[in-house]
């Protein structure tokens, strides 16, 4: 069977599932024919759903043996998944029909015709390939050999297995269902971990609020050397989805899936957020600031103040103090709860949708006349604010904030101004920072 055989009568709809066994077609012949699908044929839809890194990975394990017919390594089936959905957006099938439709249909024309093919990532698991073309149906098996054009049957329509499949395509398609899983090419994506903490996938950002299983990140609470808790406002919407424009810790994030453990997140959001110039991390490569300086765990009991105070005095002076917060047994700090994410959309219409964090959660101190006043955090934190990645910034104490909350839950505002970790951080664990925040006034420097 040739390619263009699936497609050539398909007036509305073209549905892909899977796009190994349509390698090399998809890729060369796939920009032309369908762009001149989409251009005669104005209802027509196509929707194509690529192959997951974790999925290429698992074919491997059973294509790249000797005893597959067509051997195909991880690297290879991900090389070819890539050029379908594109690993910039200047290659892959939709940059190649949006070239293709630039030298036949004007702007408003080219713009309307992308909008009715979508290319997205299926993080799902892929059990078969189907190609649907309108009516007509085909599919194959991926076994310990990648199938090919030839390895497809067609499905009569009214069949079980017609409708089994057609159910199968529509739930991974519809947003409402298991197209929350689907992701957009080169879009983050994240661990899922069970509730037992076990990881058990990558997904998109979108599909986890819920409280079904839970999503890895980590909180950083910066104090300055007046013992003083840096807080940021988030940007606002469109630019940040959920908690727009509300107060909120002074760093955090997800754990990124290369981050060989928490601490190493903890330092790239601590950099990333305020836009420290540290080059390791990112492209302001302007290395005046120093190290930051992991002193592990945070426990008063077992490491005594004064000789905390003597190392973190002997430091450079650019150096950043780094510490893993601890609980009230002294053991590791990682908060695991179900959180309410504030959104509101383009009307100021308010909702919320719960998700659950599992959180490691680390204490940073300044350097000393780094963040100590209102000038000093305005000076290091302009091109976080500049860009967007912050509104704003505010130095508090751990009263301070106290009081803030507490008076907007008077008011009735306090969701409406804070975030719900700071809500909660304020009333589960206010004591512990207090207790760090009175060591790290230990680290004033006499005279200064």
């Amino acid at each position: 069977m040739l390619f263009e055989e699936f497609f050539r009568d398909a007036k509305s709809r073209i549905a892909i599932v899977g796009t190994h066994p349509l390698v090399p077609d998809l890729q060369n012949a796939g920009a032309r024919l369908f762009t001149d699908l989409l251009i005669v044929n104005n209802d027509l839809h196509i929707t194509i759903l690529a192959e997951s890194d974790s999925e290429c990975f698992n074919q491997s394990l059973c294509v790249d043996t000797p005893s597959s017919g067509t051997r195909r390594s991880f690297s290879t089936l991900k090389v070819h998944r890539d050029r379908v959905i594109g690993k910039s957006k200047s290659d892959g099938l939709l940059a190649a029909i949006s070239s293709l439709l630039q030298e036949e249909a004007t702007p408003a024309v080219r713009e309307g015709i992308l909008k009715r093919i979508r290319v997205r990532q299926l993080n799902l698991r892929l059990p078969l390939n189907i190609v649907l073309a309108d009516g007509r149906m085909w599919f194959s098996v991926t076994t310990q050999t990648v199938p090919t054009l030839n390895s497809y049957q067609e499905i009569p329509p009214g069949s079980s297995l017609y409708s089994s499949l057609l159910d199968f395509v529509d739930f991974y398609i519809n947003p409402e269902k298991g197209g929350i899983y689907l992701s957009k090419p080169r879009e983050d994506l994240i661990q899922m971990y069970d509730r037992e903490g076990i990881p058990r996938g990558i997904y998109p950002r979108d599909c986890f609020y819920t409280t079904e299983y839970e999503r890895y990140s980590i909180w950083g609470f910066v104090f300055n050397r007046e013992g003083e808790l840096l807080l940021h406002q988030r940007s606002p919407y469109p630019l940040t989805r959920d908690g727009a424009g509300l107060w909120d810790k002074s760093v955090g994030g997800h754990v990124d899936l290369s981050d060989s453990s928490t601490s190493i997140t903890a330092e790239r959001e601590l950099i990333e957020e305020m836009f420290l110039p540290e080059a390791e991390y990112t492209k302001y490569i302007k290395a005046d600031l120093g190290d930051i300086v992991h002193f592990g765990e945070w426990s008063s009991v077992k490491r005594p103040e004064h000789a905390l105070v003597e190392e973190i005095l002997g430091l450079a002076p650019a150096d950043w103090v780094m510490f893993r917060a601890t609980d009230s047994d002294g053991q590791p700090l990682t908060v695991s709860r179900v959180s309410d994410r504030r959104f509101e959309d383009d009307n100021g219409v308010v909702s919320w949708k719960r998700t659950v964090f599992r959180s490691d959660v680390y204490l940073f101190i300044a350097p000393w006349a780094y963040l100590d006043n209102e000038d000093q955090m305005h000076k290091l934190l302009q091109r976080a604010e500049g860009t967007g990645a912050a509104t704003a910034h505010k130095l508090v104490t751990l009263g301070g904030l106290r009081d803030w909350i507490t008076d907007r839950e008077k008011e009735g505002r306090e969701r409406d101004t804070f975030t719900d970790d700071i809500l909660f951080i304020n009333l589960r664990y206010r004591g512990m920072l207090e207790g760090f925040a009175e060591f790290v006034k230990l680290l004033r420097v006499p005279g200064e």
